[in-house]
């Protein structure tokens, strides 16, 4: 029973701990004025350049609350898996609290265009995103510590999954109010393609010598090509598939626009003197509202059963099992399928910056992100040098650091070829490796064995007037 969790256990950490798949902007990118996209971490900036033309960029994110030396544990001549006697479930619990989230954010933007206009700033874009949130029950953990005992209590209720592929255009206004205070609003329209979330309210699993007592309840919503058959009412749909989509159908999804939603990002910078500027930006304020191809499963009740009895360790009559119980539990929970509208909220964040101009072509940075999440907060400081030591030549070093979470070097970088303007950034990237082994094997393989968190930009722009018209000393040519 245990080796059945242990196999989950494993594609959960190869799914969302090894494989950086994906993108929040880099922090190093909010003191880089010379790269227009800072101002997607505050809407109140403007860009160095007169104008601007966006060819398409690519960002990506992934975070973990696990490294991979949480799910396995060096021991000195080895590292360990949780099927270990050696394994300390402690401090897995200490590092993951009450679920372990991961999170994984991609964007492709595709275009977009920015100019100045006296002291007002004018931006659009438009891209796509993809979000996916998963937050696992600490208790799950608990089955390969402990198994299922008589008299213990497993909570699950904190499980949740949040999916949204969606089309992001964003109207951005950034105006210099006077020597000191420029404020900036963005208004981005949403469109989704597909959506997923859970809402559950209850389930737990309690065990006994007498029996097992199964309590749920929630709902699951969908909106994407799943085809589902609806059996009687209160029962478990006879089937549920995901459906062949023509090129026809394909191209409705992602060419249409009927899932509506709305977000905002306000931002507002303050520069008290010529050395100083102190920056403040509430992003992501809204939500998806998902309305067509829907489909929720709602579920309710209790069951009671004797528990899992399995003679000897046979892989086909664990599964036979667990095939037992979940087709009891088809017939016994309460059902509903129907087809409500639904809402996907996005993840807020709020950052606060402070930045010291040391010389024309030097100025350091501090900065804070707070991310809001459903059993999740999240909190990041950086610490960040910025160089520019020529006017096509721009350069970040910076520190980062999660609360309860990794911290690392980062670096955001642009370079200008005549009006062609390259730029990449980079936050936590891997610097420290291990050469990890099982079970005294002899072949071994390099592991970034502290990674928790990767983000990663690079893309193109064509800048237009790139000295700009802002008070300050020129760099040097």
């Amino acid at each position: 029973m245990k080796a059945v969790f242990y196999i989950l256990f494993l594609i959960i950490l190869y799914l969302f701990v090894l494989v950086p798949l994906s993108a929040q902007n880099p922090m190093g990118l909010y003191f880089m004025e010379t790269i227009p996209q800072s101002q997607k971490l505050n809407p109140a900036f403007q860009p160095r350049a007169n104008g601007f033309f966006s060819m398409p960029s690519v960002n990506v994110l992934m975070q973990s609350d696990m490294a991979f030396k949480d799910a396995f544990q060096d021991k000195g001549s080895e590292w360990v898996t949780p099927l270990s006697r050696r394994f300390d479930y402690s401090d897995l619990y200490q590092v993951i609290g009450k679920a372990a989230n991961f999170n994984h954010y991609t964007e492709a933007d595709l275009m977009g265009i920015g100019f100045r206009s006296g002291k007002d700033y004018f931006s659009f874009s438009v891209g796509l995103r993809n979000v996916l949130q998963t937050g696992l029950p600490a208790d799950l953990f608990k089955i390969t510590e402990l198994g299922f005992p008589e008299d213990e209590q497993f909570d699950f209720s904190s499980l949740r999954i949040k999916q949204a592929l969606y089309y992001q255009f964003a109207f951005g206004y950034s105006r210099q109010w006077n020597d000191q205070w420029t404020f900036g609003i963005k208004v981005k329209p949403l469109f989704g393609v597909f959506g997923g979330i859970t809402d559950i309210d209850r389930f737990q699993l309690n065990t006994s010598h007498l029996q097992w007592d199964l309590l749920v309840s929630g709902q699951i919503h969908t909106s994407g090509p799943l085809d589902v058959e609806e059996g009687q009412p209160g029962d478990f749909p006879e089937s549920i598939e995901m459906r062949d989509l023509s090129d026809d159908e394909v191209g409705d999804y992602f060419g249409g626009f009927n899932n509506f939603g709305l977000a905002f990002d306000l931002g507002a910078e303050y520069r008290p003197d010529s050395l100083w500027t102190f920056s403040v930006a509430l992003n992501n304020l809204g939500s998806l509202k998902f309305k067509n191809d829907l489909n929720t499963l709602a579920f309710d009740g209790a069951y009671a059963f004797d528990g899992i009895s399995v003679e000897g360790t046979d892989d086909d009559e664990i599964e036979q099992a667990f095939e037992d119980i979940g087709d009891s539990i088809k017939t016994v929970i309460n059902y509903d399928v129907n087809h409500d509208k639904f809402r996907i909220p996005l993840s807020p964040e709020i950052y606060l910056g402070a930045s010291y101009q040391w010389t024309p072509a030097v100025s350091f940075g501090l900065l804070s992100r707070s991310i809001f999440q459903k059993y999740n907060f999240r909190q990041d400081f950086c610490l960040s040098a910025n160089l520019q030591p020529y006017s096509f030549v721009s350069f970040n070093l910076n520190y980062s650091k999660r609360i309860k979470g990794g911290s690392g070097l980062g670096m955001a970088s642009s370079i200008l070829f005549g009006p062609l303007q390259l730029f990449l950034a980079a936050d936590y990237m891997p610097l420290r490796y291990a050469q990890v082994s099982f079970d005294d094997e002899e072949d071994s393989f390099p592991m970034a064995y502290r990674q928790k968190d990767l983000s990663f930009l690079f893309g193109l722009n064509f800048i237009f007037g790139r000295h700009g018209t802002r008070n300050k000393q020129p760099r040097s040519e």
